[in-house]
């Protein structure tokens, strides 16, 4: 009986899905007829369909963690990057500690003596002064007469092989205009060559010779019939040159060649020595 009811549901539920216009309750009682109508034919019935899945159960705990793998190998170098943009400039440090004083260098020469300066402003007249006594006659008194003492020399150390033109100069600050200037060179002078060799040493005053009265010069000969002699000694020349006018005098040292046509030598001036020009104003001489 229970295998009859069984076949009969079947057949019901089967009957009722063959159905398109019937509800569900009326597909599953159409089935379950016909599944026993077929049993009570001795047909097998047809298998039924899935059940409605049930809901899923609750997920289990998790499971103990994995161990840690084995460390893999080093990969290749990549490739070098682009270079980046450059930065910013960064802010100022701070400054240096001060270096260690250098050396004192080496006392310069002595430079030219100025330009002389723009007059002064005239001061208030002085008190008029005692009468003094009868002087001498006019023509004593003038040779007599004799400025303040104004001098200086230029003072070097080093030889100077010019055989040809000037040697050394300097600036002199002539203070009175009917006054005379007194010149001197002191040092080692030397002309050297083969056969007749002769150089001429002289003065000049802002580029000319002096002509009052005349000029200011020495001259070194040498005669050596064999051989190339090379003697240097010290030596000296002088002189005094009128009809300087006043104010700033460039007094200049020149060698060349001597007058006559003679032929000009290899000249040394200076050599392992000091040289000096001494410049001194003096009163003009006696008429």
């Amino acid at each position: 009986m229970v295998q009859y009811f069984a076949v009969f549901l079947t057949l019901s539920f089967f009957g009722s899905s063959l159905g398109t216009t019937t509800s569900p309750q009326q597909q599953n009682a159409s089935k379950l007829k016909d599944l026993c109508q077929r049993s009570m034919m001795g047909f097998p019935g047809i298998p039924g369909s899935n059940g409605i899945p049930g809901v899923p159960g609750v997920p289990g705990p998790h499971g103990p963690q994995g161990r840690e793998g084995v460390k893999g190998q080093i990969g290749d170098k990549g490739s070098r990057g682009m270079q980046g943009l450059r930065g910013d400039r960064g802010r100022e440090g701070p400054p240096g500690k001060s270096g260690p004083r250098g050396i004192k260098g080496m006392k310069g020469q002595q430079g030219l003596l100025g330009m002389k300066g723009e007059p002064g402003i005239v001061g208030n007249p002085g008190r008029k002064g005692v009468k003094g006594e009868k002087g001498e006659s006019a023509k004593a008194s003038q040779a007599s007469v004799v400025p303040q003492t104004n001098w200086k020399q230029c003072v070097w150390k080093s030889q100077s092989s010019t055989n040809n033109g000037k040697i050394k100069d300097g600036a002199f600050n002539k203070l009175q205009s009917n006054s005379a200037l007194e010149v001197s060179f002191q040092g080692n002078m030397g002309v050297y060559g083969s056969s007749e060799k002769c150089n001429r040493w002289y003065f000049k005053f802002n580029g000319n010779e002096c002509s009052g009265p005349m000029t200011i010069e020495a001259v070194v000969y040498n005669n050596w019939p064999s051989g190339n002699p090379h003697l240097l000694h010290h030596r000296s020349f002088e002189g005094y040159c009128e009809n300087i006018p006043q104010g700033a005098v460039r007094v200049e040292l020149w060698v060349g060649q001597c007058s006559g046509g003679w032929t000009l030598g290899n000249a040394d001036t200076g050599w392992n020595s000091v040289s000096r020009i001494m410049i001194e104003e003096v009163s003009r001489p006696q008429s």
